[in-house]
């Protein structure tokens, strides 16, 4: 039957399975001219591809006319050859299109009339499926781009240093704020990094869906930042469907990376999202909100690997003027060429000159060369002081990224004697090594 008349009777409308129509256009069409959920357009979906063909409706006459000339229109504008036929029917089951006696069942908050043997389909399926309820991401990650073949989707990967998790979880909780279903998933070794195709992977070795783990990183504020250590978001931009994996990622004497991989259909509208969700990222990576304008060194062990467990937080009293034991001359020396300095900064960029300033503080123990330290990082207003210790010299490179990123910033290198001696003295090619970095570094 091609055509349909606008007259009385019940009709249905049958989609006629072919090899050309992709299959996320007729998902679309179902959801944007039959009302269909997503979930139960790919359910109609499955049975054209097994069946051949499978009905829609049952509609009275004058309404299947309307939607199957709305559906005609919308092909046509697609320039697909998918068929849809009409034809009348005098009782039939709203799920399978079949003819038996009905039996009207309330589901998915509206009232259906099904056959028999639909009616008994529904009732052995559990009831944790019914509820979009999933134990391997795999399946998770196949529902929600049901329709769009593993090959038409790409990846995108962008990693933030491991010392900038409160930053990056804060950008995640922003960026991500409403996805469709958000997971945490168990990682069975940790030493593997986990990625949006491992995933994917059905099987005995499928990661399992878990409760997400999260780990409270102190900030010096009232209130610590939970960062998660791992991550699965199932997100939607308008009609464009896409997935983002937080995970760790460990390299043999790297610090720890935040890895952030974002999958979206292949084209132009997916990169724009993608794109767009790494600007985000970095927008707030580069604010380094969490961090800036307070005292800090990392967290490590007394090794050369150049790996840190993260950013540690000093709350240090503030020191006044007064309670800084040093000649007057040196005090004020010391005021002119930090202090003041640092108010001169805009005069002195106007003027082309640097902005730099580098000062040595020499004298036996019990000095003061702390306390003095002290005194100035809690008077540098706008200012983030990172403190290395003698034994933390092999994080330098990584300190020096993390003073560049959260400028103005003192620099406090404690026991720098260690690093900058006479070349002879030095014990063999690492010590040498540092000293080169330090010296890059200063200038």
């Amino acid at each position: 039957m091609d055509a349909v008349s606008a007259g009385t009777g019940t009709i249905r409308l049958v989609f006629h399975d072919d090899e050309a129509t992709p299959h996320g256009f007729v998902v679309e069409l179902l959801r944007s001219v039959f009302g269909k959920t997503e979930r139960e357009a790919v359910a109609f979906l499955s049975g054209i591809d097994k069946q051949g063909k499978v009905a829609c409706g049952p509609f009275p006459a004058s309404v299947g006319s309307v939607l199957l000339e709305a559906a005609r229109t919308q092909i046509r504008a697609g320039g697909f050859p998918l068929l849809i036929t009409s034809e009348a029917v005098s009782d039939c089951c709203d799920l399978c299109g079949a003819t038996p006696a009905r039996t009207e069942v309330r589901l998915a908050a509206r009232t259906v009339c099904l056959c028999a043997a639909c009616v008994r389909a529904i009732a052995s399926v559990p009831q944790h499926e019914q509820e979009g309820e999933f134990r391997w991401a795999c399946d998770a990650l196949a529902w929600h781009f049901s329709g769009i073949p593993q090959s038409g989707l790409v990846t995108t990967v962008r990693q933030f240093p491991g010392h900038m998790r409160a930053d990056v979880q804060v950008a995640i909780n922003a960026l991500f704020a409403a996805p469709v279903r958000f997971f945490g998933f168990h990682e069975e070794y940790r030493w593997e990094t986990t990625t949006f195709t491992g995933l994917m992977r059905p099987g005995r070795d499928a990661p399992v869906i878990a409760p997400p783990q999260y780990h409270e990183i102190d900030i010096g504020e009232d209130a610590a930042v939970l960062c998660l250590h791992n991550g699965l978001w199932l997100c939607r931009d308008g009609e464009l469907r896409y997935a983002a994996v937080l995970s760790l990622h460990q390299e043999p004497s790297q610090e720890t990376a935040i890895r952030i991989e974002i999958a979206v259909p292949a084209g132009s509208a997916g990169q724009e999202v993608a794109q767009r969700c790494f600007a985000g990222l970095e927008k707030a990576v580069r604010a380094a909100c969490s961090y800036r304008g307070k005292i800090l060194s990392l967290e490590g062990g007394a090794n050369y690997r150049e790996r840190s467990r993260g950013v540690m937080v000093h709350r240090l009293p503030a020191v006044d003027r007064e309670a800084v034991i040093l000649p007057e001359q040196t005090l004020r020396l010391l005021d002119r060429n930090v202090r003041s300095f640092v108010k001169s900064r805009a005069s002195l960029r106007r003027l082309g000159q640097s902005t730099r300033k580098g000062i040595l503080l020499y004298g036996p123990p019990g000095t003061g060369k702390t306390h003095t330290i002290r005194y100035l990082s809690t008077n540098l207003p706008g200012h983030t002081t990172l403190i290395i210790t003698a034994e933390q010299v092999a994080f330098l490179g990584v300190y020096m990224n993390l003073a560049r990123l959260l400028q103005p910033a003192l620099v406090v290198i404690e026991d720098v004697d260690l690093i900058a001696r006479d070349r002879n003295e030095m014990a063999g090619p690492c010590e040498e090594s540092l000293l080169n970095k330090l010296l890059n570094e200063m200038d």
